[in-house]
C-alpha cells in the first residue's frame, strides 16, 4: 500500500504531466514546509522544486502576460478558479499586485484561496496592512506579523501530536488527520494556534476523522472520558 508521501508525489507529478505547474508548485512548497518531511521524500521534493522552476522559466513570458488573467479569475471566478489563481500567484512579487489582493480580501472572499495569498503575503515579509473579511468578521493585521502555518507552534504540536498517537498503527488514519490538520491551519490565517492549543486542536481533528471513519471509536480509545 502505497504511502501518504508516496502518494503526495505522485499528485505532484501528474500535476506537472497534465501541465499545471502553478498547481505542482504550490503543493511542492507546502510539503517542503512542513516541520518533518523523511530524508528520502524531502530529497524528491527538491528535485522537483528544480525540475519546476526549470519549466517555468521557459513559460515566463507566457505567465507574465497571463496576470490580467489570473487576477480577473481570482476576483470573479468560480471557487476552482479562485483556488488555481492564488496558487498561482503566490509563486510572484506580490507587491506588484497588492492592492488587487487587498481588495479580495475584503470582499468575503473563497476562504481557501484567501489563506494561501495571506501566508505568501507573510513569507514575503510585506509590510502593508490588509483587512479580511470572513464569515462576518472583520480582520485587520500586517501581513509580515502573520506566523506561516509551518512556523506556527500549535500546529507544530498539534501534528507531533497525531504522530505519536497514530503514526505505528493507524497510517490511514494519520494521513487524514494531517490533511484535516493543514486546512485547519491555513483556515485560521491570519491568527494561528499557539503552542499551549496544540493538544485541543489534534482532539479535535482526531475526533472529526474518527468520527467519519469508524463513529468514534478510535477517538474513544484515547481520550475515553471525554465523550
Amino acid at each position: 500500500m502505497a504511502s501518504y508521501y508516496d502518494e503526495i508525489l505522485a499528485e505532484i507529478r501528474e500535476y506537472i504531466r497534465s501541465g499545471r505547474l502553478a498547481d505542482a508548485s504550490a503543493m511542492t512548497e507546502r510539503e517542503l514546509a512542513m516541520p518533518y518531511i523523511p530524508p528520502e521524500t524531502e530529497q524528491q521534493l527538491i528535485r522537483i522544486r528544480k525540475e519546476l522552476r526549470y519549466r517555468m522559466a521557459d513559460r515566463k513570458e507566457l505567465r507574465e502576460e497571463s496576470l490580467d488573467s489570473l487576477l480577473g479569475k481570482l476576483l470573479y471566478g468560480d471557487e476552482k478558479e479562485q483556488l488555481h489563481a492564488a496558487a498561482s500567484l503566490t509563486e510572484r512579487n506580490m507587491r506588484s499586485f497588492l492592492d488587487e489582493v487587498r481588495s479580495y480580501l475584503e470582499q468575503e472572499p473563497l476562504p481557501e484561496a484567501a489563506s494561501l495569498l495571506i501566508e505568501a503575503a507573510a513569507q514575503q515579509r510585506i509590510q502593508d496592512e490588509l483587512t479580511y473579511r470572513k464569515d462576518g468578521v472583520t480582520y485587520e493585521f500586517y501581513a509580515d506579523s502573520v506566523t506561516p502555518v509551518a512556523e506556527s507552534e500549535g500546529f507544530r504540536n498539534a501534528l507531533a501530536r497525531l504522530e505519536d498517537m497514530l503514526g505505528n498503527d493507524h497510517p490511514d488514519i494519520l494521513k487524514m488527520c494531517r490533511t484535516l490538520l493543514i486546512r485547519e491551519a491555513y483556515l485560521c490565517l491570519p491568527l494561528s494556534y499557539e503552542k499551549d492549543e496544540g493538544e485541543m486542536l489534534a482532539q479535535s481533528v482526531l475526533k472529526e476523522v474518527s468520527r467519519m471513519m469508524d463513529g468514534g471509536k478510535l477517538y474513544r480509545s484515547f481520550y475515553p472520558e471525554t465523550e
